[in-house]
């Protein structure tokens, strides 16, 4: 789907990405813009801060989840798609490489970030 977008240099396209079958995923809901010289340009979107909770979890990394944050977010969330979440609340730069053996996660409560997610 096509529409315009007003910027300062003028009306700009952009196609909607909404994927009903992945809503968790961190670039749902974040539109794809064609600037005026045709090239896509993507919207940027950051959830707000997850407050950590007394029903929060930790988790300490085992080798069997070493380097697999999506492993993780699968055993806690049940889906491979919020590695992200755990990623950005833990300040790890590189999800996957971060995720060592002994590493202590911070797993924010499924409620309270599913709440923070699909609002």
């Amino acid at each position: 789907m096509a529409a315009t977008y007003e910027t300062s240099e003028g009306k700009t396209n952009f196609l909607e990405n909404t994927d009903d079958n992945r809503p968790l995923s961190r670039y749902n809901k974040i539109r794809l813009y064609i600037n005026k010289d045709g090239f896509p340009v993507q919207e940027s979107w950051e959830i707000d801060e997850i407050e950590e909770l007394s029903s929060d979890r930790f988790f300490e990394v085992t080798r069997e989840f070493a380097h697999r944050l999506d492993l993780i977010s699968l055993k806690f969330y049940g889906t491979l798609y919020l590695y992200w979440v755990l990623a950005r609340v833990n300040n790890l730069v590189d999800p996957f490489a971060d995720t060592v053996v002994g590493l202590r996660l911070r797993i924010p409560d499924r409620e309270n970030l599913f709440q923070k997610i699909l609002v």
